[in-house]
């Protein structure tokens, strides 16, 4: 059985979750509680003191990016994680930006409003305009971040983007992001998370790249 370990509200906690629903995978969710993360015996399974961390027969991973890896590479090879070099390259730079942009962006801005994190509001503000019209730019002319189809670029991606108006970004001005947010969503399995507002599919999605 493989366990996640994780927080309900963490955005680095949902990527992994919607990856193992997606897949269909049996799992366990198992959260610390009163800091049990930052002391044994979690810090055993990530002495970082942090989640997720997924436990799957004996493989033992922490952060949300590698865990991504891992799932699309034992479950989804060359579906979620691109064949040709390039292709794996193009994925992966998709998930460095989910790392860097998007987490002192609007993850950074929701971690300020929600849960009172002592981080610079105008800095993460800039940071989360510059994201989203990367974002908004690139998704204009395509369904999916890279490849044509759903790959873990996406799932890397949406979390943040998706949780942003909890820290008080109006996604309304992003059609295309909406758009993307909505093919997402309408994924088999897709799970529920109460922090992430649902949005439509548009009439006519962006045009795949020529």
């Amino acid at each position: 059985m493989i366990t996640l370990y994780g927080f309900p509200r963490s955005g680095n906690t949902l990527k992994v979750r919607i990856a193992l629903c997606l897949l269909s995978l049996p799992f366990e969710e198992s959260m610390p509680s009163h800091g049990e993360h930052k002391r044994p015996p979690f810090t055993e399974l990530n002495p970082l003191g942090q989640v997720p961390v997924l436990v799957d027969d004996g493989v033992i991973l922490r952060d949300s990016q590698a865990i991504l890896v891992y799932l699309a590479a034992a479950y989804r090879p060359g579906e979620w994680d691109g064949v040709a070099p390039a292709e794996r390259g193009s994925i992966a730079q998709w998930m460095s930006f989910a790392a860097n942009e998007l987490q002192h962006g609007p993850n950074a801005l929701r971690r300020i409003v929600q849960f009172d994190a002592p981080l610079d509001k105008r800095v993460a503000s800039n940071a989360t305009d510059q994201a989203l019209e990367i974002l908004e730019r690139h998704l204009s002319s395509r369904l999916w971040l890279e490849s044509g189809r759903m790959t873990i670029a996406d799932m890397a991606c949406a979390p943040y983007v998706a949780l942003a108006p909890q820290g008080g970004v109006n996604l309304e001005p992003f059609a295309a992001i909406r758009s993307w947010l909505g093919r997402i969503e309408a994924a088999s399995n897709f799970p529920s998370h109460p922090d992430w507002t649902r949005q439509p599919i548009a009439d006519s999605p962006a045009p795949p790249p020529a």
